[in-house]
């Protein structure tokens, strides 16, 4: 007798404990992943409650293998698609294979990419993007998890943390461990390039856009208001690649105009070297030449992040290459 009594107060002591340290998990996984969230919600319409609301299920908020080892935050299985990295996983069944992503933010990127071309998920695009029960009951009806309380499950995260406010664009009230209003961004409708509203932003990752092939690398012309995701969707491909054939990363600026690669640049120039313009920079003279970054650091002897003068003259190819060339 004595020993149940002593277990039942020992539950009484963890239980609350084990409660509190869930739901600060929970609440830090929102403050860190909200902003992701509305901003894949601004390019493809998937609300960012129910991201948030998968990622923290799927992932344990964050803490499961899966997502510790893998980044993979929504238990998204290889499939015959997939070319990426990949990890073995009981789920289902024993040894099954799961994405493997570099980081988080490629793992949500890609949550939107598997239900936006997924065919069995198009009827969700046609539903209101505030109607987050529409949103988990089709989710349930079109497989994406096995658990038959899977939309249930969604619907009590969303509303006991209110991650609907940042379908509505609207603020959180302080205090609720939510990030506030994901740094402020508006939500509101999805729109293409030219401001026009999207009704069904599926048809966005759709458009086939005009490809330049006259140069050595193909690249297409960023349009006014885009940002590279949307490049990246109408392509179908990564924006971490995109990034990558661009010497790019998330926080550069980008304007309307700008050449985008959809290759990798050549590692060395058309030319033996060229005259710096008024204003650029190496990553101008890179993209201008078609030749990666990195290798005019090479050629020239610079130190990464050094720039030129106007007038100076960048060797676009190796030193020796040069010499030879000359006899």
């Amino acid at each position: 007798m004595k020993k149940q009594t002593l277990v039942y107060f020992l539950l009484l002591i963890l239980l609350p404990i084990c409660s509190q340290a869930q739901t600060g998990a929970r609440a830090e996984y929102i403050r860190t992943y909200a902003q992701i969230a509305v901003d894949e919600m601004n390019r493809s319409g998937v609300p960012a409650s129910i991201t948030l609301a998968q990622g923290i299920l799927e992932s344990g908020n964050g803490k499961s293998e899966l997502a510790a080892k893998s980044n993979n935050h929504f238990g998204i299985k290889c499939h015959q698609s997939w070319t990426g990295e990949r990890v073995y996983h009981d789920d289902d069944e024993k040894g099954e294979c799961f994405r493997k992503y570099k980081n988080v933010r490629h793992s949500f990127e890609d949550h939107t990419d598997f239900l936006v071309r997924g065919s069995r998920y198009d009827f969700l695009f046609e539903l209101d993007p505030t109607d987050y029960k529409g949103w988990a009951h089709g989710l349930k009806k079109a497989g994406y998890a096995t658990a038959s309380d899977y939309d249930d499950r969604l619907i009590k995260i969303i509303e006991d943390e209110m991650l609907y406010l940042y379908d509505q664009g609207k603020a959180v009230p302080e205090g609720s461990g939510l990030a506030q209003t994901a740094s402020g961004t508006a939500t509101g409708p999805v729109k293409d390039a030219k401001g026009r509203v999207i009704k069904n932003p599926r048809e966005k990752f759709l458009v086939r856009r005009m490809v330049e092939t006259g140069t050595r690398v193909p690249f297409v012309l960023l349009q006014e208001g885009e940002r590279i995701e949307y490049v990246a969707d109408s392509l179908n491909l990564p924006v971490a690649a995109l990034l990558q054939f661009n010497d790019l990363s998330w926080e550069s600026d980008l304007n309307e105009g700008d050449r985008i690669y959809i290759d990798e640049k050549k590692g060395r120039g058309a030319e033996k070297t060229t005259t710096v313009r008024q204003g650029e920079t190496m990553h101008d003279i890179s993209q201008r030449e078609q030749v990666k970054l990195y290798k005019l650091y090479k050629f020239n002897t610079f130190n990464v992040g050094y720039q030129p003068m106007a007038g100076d003259e960048i060797r676009l190819r190796p030193e020796g290459l040069i010499k030879r060339l000359r006899h």
